[in-house]
């Protein structure tokens, strides 16, 4: 009768003591974690709440990363085409407009020829800052950024700008009907076939996007279809902002293409005259004044395109600033939601401490009688 009575004292100290050591441990780790949950059964209600503020929080900082690649892309991109603005701007005394305007009334052969060699520097300068890269992609190449955008093609009078291996200055020839045997045969189809293709390809290129996500939305229409206002199209197309193809004179629109031409025709001028080739009134002449009053529309789209860029800049700093204030939202939320108050977690940690080591002394009594009662 003693044994089994003190059998079920130790089996009720046993569990009274688990329970204490079991609240202790929960209090430690709510002091450790400063946590008021560690699991969902604990609070199923905030657990969820939780949860949905923990996948709202790495959404936003996943965007805020993208966000932030982005704006440094723009920068990098705006600061490259100011660059350009600089050396085609015609209010700048020292832009290539002043250059060709000194060109256009420059005697001599030695200033002409001079100029001619500043004019094709300055087209390749042009293209070597358009091929900037920022990181390891190459900012104006579209959605492709793995390769340089621009390049050229031949030498001298025939070197070709190309923008991802296309002629930039792709100019569809007119039909020809050469053949003997059949006069209303176009006999360079196949060229006006290639050159429109590769017009297409260009058109295409001009006008590539790839969207990503920096908090607009990110949604889709019912037909599964990215909703273009809800991303950000993060493509930049170095033929966008220097222009590409050739107007009704057959001339290159592109403006690198056209400061080229306009060395080249300089560099043909007589070494020691300064004449023009073919004379004042000649085609390269002609061409040359022909080209000069086009420049200046091809430097003012390059302007209006930096200015863009700038807007572009500015939505992407300030957008990305509602992003950081809406991480800092989340996180208060979360706060308030799964942080404890430290002072009475703390509290409830002393007073869980004190039951268990009052259990612990009052088991020293319980099991020094207990085996005083087994030995009787």
């Amino acid at each position: 009768m003693i044994r089994a009575t003190t059998g079920g004292v130790l089996r009720g100290y046993k569990t009274g003591l688990m329970s204490s050591f079991i609240r202790l441990n929960s209090a430690r780790d709510t002091v450790l974690t400063q946590r008021k949950f560690n699991s969902y059964a604990e609070d199923p209600a905030a657990a969820a709440q939780s949860y949905q503020l923990h996948r709202a929080f790495q959404r936003t900082d996943s965007q805020i990363t993208i966000s932030n690649s982005t704006i440094r892309k723009f920068s990098t991109a705006y600061t490259a085409v100011n660059s350009v603005v600089d050396m085609v701007d015609n209010e700048q005394t020292s832009s290539s407009w002043y250059a060709v305007l000194r060109a256009a009334n420059q005697p001599t052969g030695s200033g002409r020829t001079a100029l001619g060699v500043e004019l094709k520097e300055l087209a390749e300068s042009i293209v070597q800052t358009m091929n900037n890269q920022y990181g390891n992609t190459f900012s104006f190449a579209g959605a492709d950024g793995l390769n340089v955008p621009f390049t050229w093609e031949g030498e001298g009078e025939d070197r070709k700008l190309c923008y991802r291996g296309i002629p930039v200055d792709v100019k569809i020839p007119e039909e020809r009907y050469d053949d003997p045997l059949d006069p209303t045969k176009v006999t360079n189809a196949d060229e006006i076939a290639k050159a429109k293709e590769q017009l297409q390809k260009l058109d295409y290129l001009k006008n590539e996007s790839r969207y990503v996500d920096i908090g607009l939305g990110l949604k889709e229409d019912s037909n599964g279809k990215l909703i273009e206002s809800s991303a950000f199209n993060d493509s930049l197309s170095g033929i966008d902002i220097l222009g590409y193809g050739t107007d009704e004179d057959g001339d290159p629109k592109n403006i690198a293409s056209i400061i080229y031409r306009m060395g080249v025709l300089l560099t043909n001028c007589d070494e020691a005259t300064g004449a023009w080739k073919g004379g004042e009134h000649g085609e390269e002449c002609a061409e040359f004044q022909r080209l000069a009053e086009k420049f200046s529309d091809s430097a003012a789209e390059v302007k209006k395109s930096h200015v863009e860029l700038s807007t572009k800049v500015a939505f992407l700093e300030n957008n990305h600033k509602q992003l950081i204030t809406t991480a800092d939202t989340i996180n208060e939320q979360l706060y308030d939601i799964e942080r404890c108050d430290l002072a009475e977690a703390i509290t409830s940690y002393s007073w869980a401490q004190y039951c268990y080591n009052a259990a612990l002394k009052m088991g020293n009594s319980i099991l020094s009688g207990s085996l005083m009662d087994y030995l009787n």
